[in-house]
């Protein structure tokens, strides 16, 4: 399956890349640029940008950079065509799919979609209508007003084996697809009939606005399971999604906080009553996937569960990944016989609020919790306890946070802190980590991937590139057809000129705009051509600081750029060559290297047009 590039352009043309990115940034105005915190990494000082003029975004933190369809890969972990779905989606633009390998698979997911889509309008209609009066009554008994219901389209499936059903083939929607989402059963005979009846429903939404799955409450004394939810499907994986993110990530960005809580009714309640930066892990133990979707928006987790909580120890066996996706997590335990729904009903949200301003650390709260069961009264269980501890701060890959951990337990225990850092040194070690001591401040720089970027990429071929992009298009095709992609030493430069040529080729000319189509979803190129294009607005050709500007500047400037590269090339392949006839006494490769040397030596400042450079033969280099 492929989208027409004409579409990918319309796509394109109309995200506005500042509206998108500000979904998960808070972004600042900074000259041209606007510059924020990068949610790709932790840093305090601001390194990422966005330039709206060319529609791109680069972190100088972490390398990242690209267009708006690589943000949302990136953000949200999507292939490039679910990123130009979200983007079309968002925009109003239908889309038009030519064929290909993947058209079936694609098409029966987007089914899928619309199958709960549809469905999640159904049962939301139901609860408004007359045969919807025994779930808003239950939604009264909860205090959920219609606005509640309306944000999280909360629903009801009435007592019947084939109300939906009926309704779905009204549509036209398949029994397969039907089947496939959970939204009915098939029986060994071949009949089929709804899932959820006599039921609260509570759809599971995506941030993109796709409805995933549902969850119901059954409403009978003696019907069970009490919640049901839809089957695993090829758009509903339980482990990676959050009840209430959805709602709730705006809030979450805005405080830079979430609390997590463990069913439907406590996140409802707590949006309603005000406390909107909730999401619900459904008493499940947070997995690998749902702690690096909430770390896309916060690395600070406040969990809020009743004391006898099967949840809270869910939360517990997921400690590990909160701190290896480096997470801080605070706990607050309720008191017994409350949970959040009913804390909050009772105490409001400035109830909640002043509770988890006595939130612990997940050090003392484990510490509390094995005191509680008696595991630090003798020297073995106290030992048991530390080791615990030290094996989860080993986790941590922030220095700086691992020391303040150690100080802490060294202080809680009464421990030397040089013990606990042979544990931790042996912690470490047997994940083949090595302790470092956490740098003073002035270590710090404010763009260290840029730095050190110049030593992995050769600065004059960085340099010539960019300043090709910065030319008119006539001098863009005559410096095309001239250069020599062998004389490019590094990998990813002779990838983006073959991009340039490519390009050259089928449309006649370089279109800045259009490269991005040459480049789909190869992020890395992405990264590549985000960092080309965002650099120059820092000044960096010769003629970007004239008054007026000339053909003849602008091809010098390249031609002095171009025979950089050139010279740079020449006297790393010499330097090669001469090591070689170091080790071996070998005339031929002695010949090359009195050529190279010659080649070197010429005078460069003489030549005055590209044709001109002399040629060498880089493959028998």
């Amino acid at each position: 399956m492929r989208i027409p590039e004409h579409k990918i352009d319309e796509i394109r043309a109309a995200a506005d890349i500042l509206d998108v990115v500000s979904g998960f940034v808070r972004l600042k105005k900074a000259g041209r640029n606007y510059t924020g915190l990068c949610p790709f990494h932790r840093e305090k000082t601001p390194s990422f940008n966005v330039n709206p003029e060319r529609g791109i975004f680069k972190c100088f933190g972490c390398g990242k950079g690209g267009n708006v369809f690589t943000f949302l890969m990136e953000i949200e972990h999507i292939s490039f065509l679910d990123a130009v779905d979200m983007l079309a989606e968002r925009y109003g633009i239908a889309l038009e799919r030519q064929g290909g390998p993947s058209k079936e698979t694609r098409e029966e997911i987007e089914a899928m979609y619309e199958a709960n889509r549809l469905a999640a309008r159904f049962f939301y209609d139901t609860l408004q209508g007359e045969r919807g009066k025994k779930g808003r009554e239950y939604f009264a008994s909860r205090d959920w007003n219609a606005n509640t219901q309306r944000v999280f389209g909360l629903g009801f499936a009435q007592d019947d084996w084939h109300a939906f059903l009926h309704f779905a083939r009204e549509k036209g929607l398949s029994e397969d697809v039907l089947e496939a989402t959970g939204l009915i059963i098939r029986k060994e005979t071949g009949n089929t009939y709804d899932r959820f009846r006599n039921r609260v429903v509570f759809p599971i939404i995506s941030v993109g606005k796709k409805v995933l799955g549902f969850g119901a409450r059954a409403l009978g004394a003696d019907e069970h399971p009490k919640y049901l939810n839809s089957p695993e499907s090829p758009v509903y994986n339980k482990s990676r999604i959050l009840y209430g993110l959805a709602q709730a990530h705006p809030a979450i960005r805005e405080k830079d906080a979430v609390i997590l809580v463990e069913g439907y009714a406590d996140v409802l309640s707590l949006y309603q009553a005000g406390v909107q930066n909730v999401v619900a892990t459904s008493g499940t133990a947070l997995t690998p996937e749902q702690v690096r979707l909430l770390a896309r928006y916060t690395h600070n987790l406040f969990f809020l569960y009743d004391a006898d909580s099967a949840g809270l120890n869910a939360m517990l066996r997921g400690i590990d990944v909160i701190l290896e996706e480096d997470c801080d997590s605070r706990i607050v335990q309720l008191p017994a016989g409350e949970d959040p729904d009913s804390f909050v009903r009772r105490h409001g949200a400035e109830g909640v609020r002043t509770t988890l301003e006595q939130a612990v650390s997940f050090v003392d709260f484990i510490t509390d919790r094995f005191r509680d069961e008696g595991q630090l009264e003798t020297p073995e269980g106290k030992t048991q306890v530390i080791h615990r501890i030290v094996d989860l701060v080993a986790r941590m890959d922030d220095p700086i946070r691992r020391e303040f951990y150690i100080h802490h337990v060294a202080e809680k225990y009464g421990i030397y802190e040089t013990v606990l850092y042979r544990e931790l040194d042996r912690e470490l070690k047997s994940r083949g980590r090595k302790r470092e001591a956490a740098p003073p401040p002035e270590v710090y720089r404010e763009h260290p991937a840029e730095i050190l970027s110049e030593g992995e990429m050769p600065k004059e071929e960085k340099r010539f590139c960019q300043l090709l992009l910065l030319a008119p298009s006539a001098l863009q095709s005559e410096v095309l057809s001239h250069i020599r992609i062998g004389y490019f030493h590094d990998t990813r430069m002779q990838q983006f000129l073959h991009v340039l040529l490519e390009q050259q080729e089928h449309e006649g000319a370089i279109d800045i705009d259009a490269l991005w189509g040459y480049v789909d979803d190869d992020v890395a190129m992405h990264n590549l051509l985000a960092d080309m294009l965002m650099e120059p607005l820092r000044p960096i050709s010769d003629w970007s600081q004239k008054q007026t500007v000339t053909p003849t500047d602008e091809r010098r400037v390249l031609l002095d750029a171009y025979k950089n590269v050139v010279g740079r090339t020449l006297e790393h392949h010499a330097n090669t060559l001469q090591q070689r006839t170091r080790k071996a006494d070998d005339p031929e490769l002695l010949q090359r290297f009195v050529e190279l040397q010659r080649l070197i030596k010429i005078n460069w400042a003489g030549i005055r047009a590209f044709e001109d450079i002399p040629e060498f033969d880089t493959e028998e280099l």
